[in-house]
């Protein structure tokens, strides 16, 4: 009985070191991923489009990990983002929103993802889209959490977070809450980029 249980320890064990050393290597990869993200999103098409590709073959090494599914969404519509054809844009975009949405079904507790996936749906023109909703829902969930367990988001995007859900009620005529975001946000920044857009809005 205790060879056995020796044994069966042994093989947990040494079943768990592989899984964590898998975990690493994705963990790795999806960085060196996340970098080319990060350029395609300050204007390099270049990295946008090998993005595309690493994203894709990490996705297909790697298919339990909602959080590459959700960057290859973005990834997705930094394409769209770059494409001058109106119809394929479209297209993109929405292949991307497709995988974003995925990535926050299957982890919807995940900062990044809910993130990833409001910010992009904040920024899609809401005529062709009707993402706004989306957008509210994702920046509620991550300002609610922050208030909840403080410093889990970075004080710059906290600040970024909260006049963009003002400006999402502010679009679809919640004009109301839009001012009870803005206001809290005065209360907090000492950015006057923010007082400065938010005397515009109101």
């Amino acid at each position: 009985m205790a060879n056995h249980s020796s044994e069966q320890a042994h093989n947990e064990q040494s079943q768990q070191v592989p899984d964590e050393s898998k975990q690493a290597v994705f963990e790795q990869r999806l960085a060196s991923a996340v970098d080319l993200h990060n350029k395609g999103l300050i204007g390099d098409a270049d990295a946008v489009r090998e993005a595309n590709i690493v994203f894709e073959q990490l996705r297909k090494d790697y298919p339990d990990h909602p959080i590459a599914v959700a960057f290859h969404g973005s990834i997705m519509s930094l394409i769209a983002r770059d494409e001058s054809n109106p119809m394929i844009r479209f297209q993109w975009a929405n292949r991307g929103l497709k995988l974003l949405d995925e990535a926050v079904a299957s982890s919807p507790l995940d900062n990044r993802i809910r993130m990833l996936r409001g910010s992009i749906s904040y920024h899609l023109p809401e005529q062709f889209f009707h993402r706004t909703e989306t957008a509210i829902e994702d920046y509620l969930i991550l300002i609610d959490r922050e208030l909840h367990t403080p410093g889990s988001i970075p004080k710059e995007k906290y600040e970024k977070l909260i006049y963009e859900l003002g400006d999402a009620y502010h679009r679809t005529d919640r004009l109301q809450e839009a001012e009870l975001c803005w206001s809290m946000l005065l209360t907090q920044t000492a950015d006057p980029k923010y007082r400065h857009l938010i005397k515009q809005k109101m």
